[in-house]
């Protein structure tokens, strides 16, 4: 059956949705495992043959060949240096389009052929020129049907088509994800949504934060135990890294449980370490109480009150715990929404502007791409009622605009230049002419003059 395939590239998870098509009717996006789960880890792993592998297959490989491991490359995206994996340097855009072609092969073999259409949920940091270089790597790899959509917008997406969202409602969307945290203001438009205000990113507090502190608490009771590892050691450094695990499974299992244990398995130690939620929320608040605040920022650049708010929106995992659900709901004076897997909303929305892109109406079926500020267009309930029939067009081309080479301030310095050389090559030639005709005349005048040219 025809599909098309929403993937979420966070900085430290991905996952993945699909929407099927039968006949002119398009099912509810659902979301599709990748390996055990519907959740893998954003690594790769560059392998003999000079492909990649990916999710937990890479992240097990970085105990015996870390060098070859690679993670974080999301955030570098845009850098002008590479990253060494292994013995080769490699721009992130290339690494960013592995891991979009190893989730479409997974999802393929899966399904038995390929998606019609790939929608890809990306940092809302990302502007023109990043996407431009994750197209063009794509490109590369024969991707050329993608469509990219900012994490906020498609989080957006999602609800809309669980919740329906009257025009010029507002939205807000707080996405705490493993690396950072994000607030956008969103309004509901007739052919869509279009971000309000300023956008607010930051790289706390954030998932991997709040692991930290877990750690922190471990390394308190097992301080010694932990000083005294050889990272030289492979069986070593894997028992670190299986502490690692443990410390993110209690953060996951807390948000729904009154206590965890830790299994702990350090040399000469095998025990577990009690946690219980009360504990986890005191070292937990610090980062938490700042998400409300944030997302009065980026709702004050959207020239709105709280009061102003019709919803507040909660994504990625964290967004689970109990104790930010409260902050949230006792700073804006109104409980957040959040959705039972809110760490696969945005690879659901993703889906839903793919199906958008293969919708009916031309004018209203595809997803513009500019900067942050951007909408997506689309009919009042093109996302909220999949049961409406809808016929599929042909795909539109994915076009990509050449980057200028040279801004234009650069042009006109480049002009000013040569013709700087210019008059004082001429310059020259009239000294010399000067010194041959009238050996007694002074040149000096000359030469200052064609010194003040080229400076």
């Amino acid at each position: 059956m025809p599909y098309v395939l929403g993937i979420h590239l966070g900085a430290t998870a991905t996952t993945a949705a699909i929407a099927r098509r039968d006949g002119s009717r398009w099912s509810p996006a659902a979301p599709v495992p990748l390996a055990a789960g519907p959740v893998v880890p954003t690594v790769l792993c560059r392998v003999q043959d000079g492909s990649f592998v990916a999710g937990e297959a890479a992240q097990r490989q970085e105990i015996t060949h870390h060098e070859w491991v690679v993670h974080g490359f999301t955030g570098r995206l845009g850098d002008d240096l590479p990253l060494l994996v292994g013995s080769e340097f490699i721009p992130a855009q290339r690494l960013v389009a592995a891991m979009i072609e190893w989730v479409a092969d997974a999802v393929a073999h899966r399904q038995g052929h390929p998606a019609e259409h790939i929608a890809v949920a990306h940092s809302a940091t990302w502007g023109p020129h990043r996407t431009h270089l994750v197209h063009q790597a794509l490109a590369q790899l024969g991707l050329t049907d993608v469509t990219m959509v900012p994490e906020p917008m498609a989080v957006a997406l999602d609800y809309a088509a669980k919740q329906r969202v009257e025009e010029h409602e507002p939205v807000v969307v707080g996405n705490i994800g493993g690396s950072g945290f994000d607030a956008t203001v969103l309004r509901r438009r007739r052919r869509g949504f279009e971000v309000v205000g300023s956008p607010l990113n930051t790289e706390h507090p954030s998932g991997q934060d709040l692991d930290d502190e877990i750690f922190a608490a471990v390394r308190a009771e097992f301080g010694d135990r932990l000083g005294a590892l050889d990272f030289a050691d492979l069986n070593q450094r894997a028992a670190l890294a299986h502490l690692r695990a443990e410390c993110v499974r209690a953060k996951e299992a807390l948000s729904h449980q009154p206590g965890v244990q830790l299994r702990v398995e350090l040399p000469g130690v095998r025990t577990e370490f009690a946690l219980s939620r009360s504990r986890y929320e005191q070292l937990a608040r610090p980062h938490l109480e700042r998400v409300p605040e944030l997302i009065l920022q980026a709702v004050q650049s959207a020239t709105l009150s709280p009061d102003d708010l019709d919803v507040v929106v909660l994504a990625g995992g964290t967004a689970r715990t109990p104790l930010l659900k409260q902050l949230v709901g006792e700073r804006l004076q109104k409980p957040p929404l959040v959705d039972v897997a809110p760490e696969l909303a945005a690879a659901s929305g993703a889906a839903l502007a793919a199906v958008q892109v293969l919708s009916t109406d031309a004018d209203q079926g595809s997803v513009a791409e500019t900067s942050v500020l951007m909408r997506i267009e689309g009919s009042d309930d093109s996302f909220e009622d999949f049961d409406e029939e809808v016929a599929a067009a042909p795909r539109p081309p994915i076009e990509v605009e050449p980057m200028p080479l040279e801004e234009p301030d650069e042009d006109r310095a480049r002009r000013i230049k040569i013709l700087k050389l210019s008059v004082a090559a001429v310059l020259i030639i009239g000294g010399l002419l000067l010194t041959f005709l009238w050996p007694n005349a002074s040149i000096g005048g000359v030469l200052s003059a064609i010194q003040h040219m080229r400076h």
